[in-house]
């Protein structure tokens, strides 16, 4: 599967992809923090490659710019300000079906800068702050795109029908969006990580031992990072 017109897959090229070592190094004095870690079904493995692909819209890692806002919801119902300071990690899918081999990869890591109480709190401040990011996450343009453009006026930021809808090939179509501006009846904060300890990885250079389901798990960064949960990797393997 592969990133054509169609929009399969996320653009993640400009990306680098640290070896363990090197993500230690850059992690020093943040090995207390509390993560977050869950597994993401939407990454595959293309063999041909040995590249990691994002076929789904969160989090949305393109623009050079991570944001949360169409998955986990249940996981990120808790007051926005929680978030801040907080890290959460993405773990491949181990699934053959997705071309993994029953293991789990490093996809992407982030620490919380910000929590936002709706879409449209987070169009107003990346209009601001970075406007080119938010162009490029656009649901209205982007299929993988995860942030949702209000109309103007926007009455009430939680009510789906106070914004435009995405694209018609977007990958939460239909009515599907609707539990991406508030869902079973209640706010969940969208996510925005800070650019400056955001990673992501295309290729599988960091194997994470423990076997992970479908829910979230809270470690410290530091038990993580430990040889009992991660292995560098060779990704020629």
């Amino acid at each position: 599967m592969g990133c054509d017109s169609d929009k399969e897959c996320q653009d993640l090229e400009n990306w680098s992809s640290f070896k363990l070592d090197e993500l230690n190094s850059k992690l020093g004095e943040h090995l207390e923090d509390e993560v977050y870690i869950y597994t993401m079904t939407t990454t595959i493995l293309s063999k041909d490659t040995n590249t990691i692909k994002h076929i789904g819209s969160g989090p949305n890692l393109e623009g050079g710019l991570a944001t949360l806002c169409t998955c986990k919801h249940w996981m990120r119902q808790s007051r926005p300000e929680t978030w801040e300071g907080k890290w959460i990690l993405g773990l491949t899918s181990r699934a053959k079906s997705n071309g993994f081999e029953g293991e789990h990869f490093f996809f992407y890591l982030m620490k919380v800068e910000k929590g936002f109480e709706s879409h449209q709190a987070l169009f107003k401040y990346l209009d601001e702050k970075n406007s080119n990011a938010l162009q490029i996450k656009n649901a209205v343009e982007n299929p993988l795109g995860d942030i949702f453009k209000p109309k103007s006026p926007c009455a009430d930021p939680l009510d789906p029908k106070m914004y435009e809808d995405p694209c018609k090939n977007h990958s939460h179509g239909g009515d599907q969006w609707h539990d991406d501006i508030i869902y079973k009846n209640k706010s969940t904060p969208l996510l925005l990580g800070d650019v400056n300890h955001t990673f992501v990885w295309t290729k599988p250079l960091i194997k994470f031992k423990e076997n992970r389901g479908s829910g979230s798990k809270k470690m410290e960064l530091r038990e993580i990072l430990s040889s009992d949960f991660v292995e560098g990797w060779n990704c020629l393997r």
